[in-house]
């Protein structure tokens, strides 16, 4: 059988409320109401029975779940991209560093 999604209704949010206060599992109660372990959790969070964070919420987008996050990646972009032209940089004034450089010297002499 599917599972239920969507908002809870009335008779759902009730059974959550009473098979919670007899002290049964989450999972258990997810068994019996037929929603995910996640929605169960959640709902008992909003309702104060339970303490927690409420998971990310996931929107739909084109058929496939997307979440969103807050996170920017820009400054760690920038970090990356400055050490790497740092060390080009380098490379290019003393060649003596640049790793290709150093391999091609140890052929040509060890083949000499």
């Amino acid at each position: 059988m599917k599972r239920r999604v969507g908002r809870y209704t009335k008779q759902e949010t009730d059974e959550l409320l009473r098979l919670y206060e007899e002290g049964y599992s989450v999972y258990k109660i997810c068994r019996t109401i037929n929603r995910s372990q996640k929605s169960i959790r959640n709902n008992l969070i909003r309702l104060g029975k339970m303490k927690g964070e409420i998971t990310p919420r996931r929107y739909v987008v084109q058929g496939k779940d997307v979440v969103i996050e807050d996170e920017n990646y820009f400054f760690e972009y920038f970090k990356f991209f400055s050490i790497l032209s740092f060390l080009v940089f380098v490379m290019l004034i003393n060649s003596r560093l640049n790793p290709i450089e150093i391999i091609m010297d140890y052929i040509y002499w060890f083949f000499q």
